[in-house]
This record gives structure tokens, C-alpha cells and sequence, in this order.
């Protein structure tokens, strides 16, 4: 069941803590209060040693860590996917970063830039393979998107900062993400950041990391679904 009744009218920053709080940094079962997340990442450390035990070495708080700064990147993903472009989008990216800094968890902003500059690069690198004729029309798109979120953000009174340029890499990556052209790339880097060569591991463990990952952004795309925001 979703944290949110369905079409609940909500604002931008209102939903994002609200998500963030019980989904990423603070979700609790029972009543005993255990840390949600560090189960989800024992699962996920568990599942994925089944299939190849290399993976069992692995930290469990820098796996829980890079899971964390992953799904805040791909809850950004999911709901410029929603938004496309304009205050909505530029609102989440300028909202995350100011209650990370609220919660003293920078580390986490800091977590996210790599997986950031990632997506961008992968949707660069998608582009450029649909050929010239296309590639000039789907740069043009992204140009016009980038400028749209620097006009709002300065009607807003939105500092264009790295949240802003964040938001922007983020920008025209939709189809790429269907068609699976990012989150390969994902995978590469959350396996660097856990200093871990993915070449050594078989097929069935990379598998089970790439549905574990996809799901993440799943889970946000369905939440982002169910509410309405406040305009």
C-alpha cells in the first residue's frame, strides 16, 4: 500500500520529505522500530552471495550507504521523468539538497553526484547513437528543457547552483532509461564505488543487483503516480 492515498494533492517539498523521511533516511517496521533500509541491504547482500559468494566480503554499511545516495538519485530520476522540465522539477532537485543538508547528511548529496553525472552521460552517449538527424532534434530538446529550469529557477528565487545543474543532467533521459541504455552504466559505477570488479562476478549476481537497482527506481515512479502536485 502507498504512503500516500491515491491522488492526494500535495506539494512538491511536502511529498519529497515525507518520502524521503519514511522510504530512505528513517523507514521503520514494527513496532520494534528496525532500520528498513539495513534489511533491504542485508537482502540484497544475501541474495546476490547466493549467487556468487565473491559478494559476501562486500561492508554492509558502504553497501547500505551507496544504496541510499543511489535511490535518492534515482527518486530524482523517476520524478523528472514525471515532470519533464519547469518549478516542479527544479523544486525537487533545490529541496533535496537543502534537507540533506538539514539532516547533516551531505555525504549523501555528496553520494549522489557520481551516480548524477552518470545518467547524464549515458543519455549523452544514447543520444549520440540514434545518429545525426536525431541527435541534433533530441540535443535541441535538452538545451530548451535546460534553459526552461534556469528561467524558473531564477523566478523562483532559486539559486542556479549544483542542484540546479543536477537537475538539468537529469533532463530529455527517459527513453534511454526504457530502453535500458543507463542503468548498465548505473551498475559499473555502484560496483567502483564498492570497490568491486564486476567482471569477477557471474551473470546470475549481476542480475539480481540490476533488478534490486531498477526496482528502486520502480518503487519511486509508482509513488510519484499517486499523488498530485500542488501547483
Amino acid at each position: 500500500m502507498s504512503i500516500f492515498s491515491r491522488k492526494q494533492e500535495i506539494s512538491t517539498e511536502d511529498f519529497c520529505r515525507n518520502f524521503y523521511e519514511t522510504q530512505i533516511l528513517n523507514p521503520k517496521i514494527g513496532e520494534a522500530g528496525i532500520d528498513a533500509m539495513s534489511v533491504y541491504a542485508e537482502q540484497i547482500k544475501k541474495s546476490v552471495a547466493e549467487a556468487d559468494s565473491a559478494f559476501a566480503d562486500i561492508d554492509l554499511s558502504k553497501l547500505t550507504h551507496e544504496l541510499i545516495a543511489m535511490r535518492f538519485e534515482l527518486f530524482a530520476l523517476a520524478w523528472t521523468h514525471k515532470f519533464i522540465s519547469g518549478k516542479n522539477v527544479v523544486a525537487q532537485s533545490a529541496f533535496t539538497k537543502h534537507y540533506l543538508i538539514e539532516k547533516g547528511r551531505e555525504d549523501i548529496w555528496e553520494g549522489m553526484r557520481i551516480y548524477n553525472s552518470i545518467i547524464n552521460g549515458a543519455t549523452i552517449h544514447w543520444l549520440i547513437d540514434l545518429g545525426k538527424f536525431n541527435l541534433t532534434f533530441n540535443k535541441n530538446m535538452r538545451e530548451s528543457l535546460t534553459d526552461q529550469n534556469i528561467k524558473v529557477a531564477k523566478e523562483l528565487g532559486i539559486s542556479i547552483d549544483e542542484s540546479i545543474e543536477r537537475a538539468n543532467k537529469r533532463l530529455w533521459s527517459e527513453s534511454a532509461w526504457r530502453q535500458k541504455s543507463i542503468l548498465p552504466y548505473l551498475l559499473n559505477i555502484f560496483f567502483n564505488q564498492l570497490g568491486i570488479n564486476p567482471d569477477e562476478l557471474n551473470q546470475e549476481a549481476l542480475n539480481r543487483l540490476a533488478i534490486a537497482i531498477k526496482g528502486l527506481y520502480d518503487g519511486a515512479k509508482q509513488s510519484c503516480g499517486e499523488v498530485k502536485i500542488k501547483s
